[in-house]
């Protein structure tokens, strides 16, 4: 803190200020809420368009009008086309499902239900995200940046399956003969992004296609397959 005088005239004004003090930053809750309502909207926007028109042949300047937003605020609130599907895909990546599942598996010794958990929570998530799905598997092989968010995706997806592959190993629910990387393997192979996707084209509902998958991967992996 220090002093100063100011002559103002015939008078003289003493000022005290704050030596080394800045002004600081401020952001505005509601400014950053309508921020992220406005990168929600061009997000949609790019699913719907990209799942029914595909990747390649929607154009940035479509996800605007799609969003009701200017071109330039799509570039500025989530960036250009492979920004696009790459926050698609870590959205469904990263949802909060995933970890509650792996949570609810590491809660229970019984094989069935992890497999039940699996199975419901698995097609839950592939309800919400059907059309980052069909965005991402559909274009994955005709376009790097498509490939490069769908590997992302499927990598971390791959991960967190294999958590719940192993918990299934150490309950010893899993007969005799089936080590621990087929256990992961079946897994991927009941619950993984390419079994969802048939579904889809199947046009099973989600509940049915839960029910049938944990079934078969009861029969698959555990020692006892009581219904």
């Amino acid at each position: 803190m220090a002093n100063t005088t100011i002559i103002c005239g015939a008078k003289r004004i003493s000022v005290t200020y704050i030596v080394g003090m800045t002004q600081r930053a401020y952001t505005s809750p509601l400014r950053a809420q309508a921020a992220e309502q406005t990168r929600r909207a061009i997000l949609n926007a790019a699913k719907a368009l990209f799942a029914e028109q595909g990747y390649g042949r929607t154009s940035v300047a479509a996800v605007a009008a799609a969003a009701g937003v200017a071109l330039n605020t799509v570039y500025t609130s989530v960036g250009a086309k492979p920004a696009l599907i790459l926050a698609m895909a870590r959205e469904a990546a990263e949802d909060e499902q995933v970890e509650r599942t792996v949570q609810q598996a590491a809660d229970t010794a019984d094989g069935r239900e992890i497999l039940h958990l699996t199975a419901t929570n698995t097609s839950e998530m592939c309800g919400r995200y059907a059309e980052t799905l069909t965005a991402l598997l559909d274009a994955r092989n005709n376009d790097d940046d498509v490939a490069a968010a769908s590997d992302y995706a499927m990598r971390r997806y791959r991960q967190y399956l294999d958590i719940i592959a192993d918990r299934l190993v150490d309950v010893d629910a899993v007969r005799p003969g089936i080590d621990r990387s087929r256990v992961r393997d079946i897994f991927w192979y009941y619950f993984g992004a390419s079994s969802w996707a048939t579904i889809r084209d199947l046009q099973w509902s989600l509940e049915e296609a839960a029910s049938w998958l944990t079934n078969q991967a009861a029969e698959a992996l555990l020692t006892t397959t009581v219904r």
